[in-house]
This record gives C-alpha cells, sequence and structure tokens, in this order.
C-alpha cells in the first residue's frame, strides 16, 4: 500500500465547545469525542504517469486506544493494520505480512500520523505540521503542511474536512500527484468487535 495513502488513509468524530479561542483546540474536541469511528471510503489518486485516476473502496475502523484497521474491497481486498509500533498486511488469502517500526521507520511514522489525524491529537499534529484551521458554523476544515523533515520530502500539504466526523482527505504530494478520499456513512461506538480488539491490540 502507497506510504501516502497511509498518510491517510489513514482516515477520519457532537460539537465541541461553541465558542473558543483555538479553532484547532475545537476541531480536536469533535474528533476525540468518540473511542471508536468506523467508516465506509471512497479513494482516488491521481498520478501524472497515469491517465486515469486509481479507484479503490473499502471499510475503516480508528481506534483511540488501539490504532486503524484499513480494509479495501475493490478493486482487490487486503486489510492493513496500523499500530503505534507494527503494521500488518493481511491479504484475500488470509496471508499475513508485518513490518515493524525498527524494520520501517517511515511506515511507524505515517502510522502514528494517521492515528493523530484520525482522532484529532492536535499536539502531535501541530509537532509535525504547520497547522491552518478555519471554522465556518458547525463546519470545519485542516490544512497540514509538513515541517522540515522526512514527510515534507513527499507531501506537499493535507487538507481535511467535516463537522462531527473527518469527511474528505486530500493528500497533494511534492512530485504533483494527488489523493482524495471521501468517507461516508461515518458513525461511533463505545468499543472495537472482539476481532478489531484482537488485530489492534495483537491478542
Amino acid at each position: 500500500m502507497d506510504k501516502v495513502v497511509f498518510a491517510f488513509f489513514s482516515c477520519l468524530a457532537a460539537a465541541a465547545h461553541a465558542a473558543t479561542e483555538d479553532p484547532l483546540a475545537g476541531i480536536q474536541a469533535r474528533l476525540e469525542k468518540h473511542a471508536v469511528v468506523r467508516a465506509e471510503f471512497v479513494q482516488m489518486r491521481t498520478m501524472k504517469d497515469l491517465h486515469r485516476p486509481q479507484l479503490s473502496r473499502g471499510r475503516l475502523v480508528a481506534w483511540n486506544a488501539g490504532g486503524v484497521i484499513w480494509q479495501i474491497e475493490q478493486p482487490f481486498r487486503a486489510t492493513y493494520v496500523l499500530r503505534d509500533e507494527r503494521t500488518i498486511e493481511i491479504g484475500a488469502d488470509g496471508m499475513r505480512s508485518e513490518r515493524s517500526a525498527a524494520d520501517d521507520r517511515g511506515a511507524a511514522r505515517i502510522g502514528r500520523v494517521l492515528r493523530a489525524v484520525l482522532k484529532g491529537d492536535a499536539k502531535a499534529l501541530e509537532d509535525w505540521f504547520e497547522a491552518r484551521p478555519r471554522t465556518e458554523g458547525d463546519r470545519w476544515s485542516l490544512t497540514l503542511v509538513p515541517k522540515n523533515g522526512s514527510l515534507s520530502y513527499f507531501v506537499k500539504s493535507i487538507q481535511l474536512y467535516g463537522a462531527d466526523f473527518v469527511e474528505g482527505v486530500r493528500i497533494l504530494e511534492e512530485n504533483g500527484d494527488a489523493t482524495h478520499m471521501q468517507f461516508r456513512n461515518p458513525h461511533a461506538a463505545d468499543a472495537p468487535s472482539e476481532d478489531e480488539r484482537k488485530l489492534l491490540v495483537g491478542e
């Protein structure tokens, strides 16, 4: 799975305090309100070397305390489990491959960024990005520009937008490629299912 897709894939929770002096804190309060968020996603990736965009569909589960499950259903089937220190890929045949943070520091870093986006971890996002929040009524948008570091070599900017939940993410890459993810039918839960919990905590 492309590392930039992990970047957000990764993706991404009603309202915060109506009046707040810090728009980013207000967005964070919306996103971190739910322990677990499930959603369907449609992802379109455009690449300068390809005439047609690449389209994929699937489902995701984001658990604040455990990580993210990213399940692609079309045009092929694969599941990616993003934990703090490990990334797991499960193929359609059930075969698993794992990468630790030590083995693949880039994937581990992207996994942490994805989790921060999904749960609205403002502190982590401000460590990695210059954050430009904007609110208008119940709607909000957030533009993230990478600070100096490894992310800035391949990500130009990330834009998120939504209301009570993240509804979409646009990723612009330095090489001109772009990814747009839309999240449909998002809904919250108090806890993951037993199978989801086992995937995310490694039992």
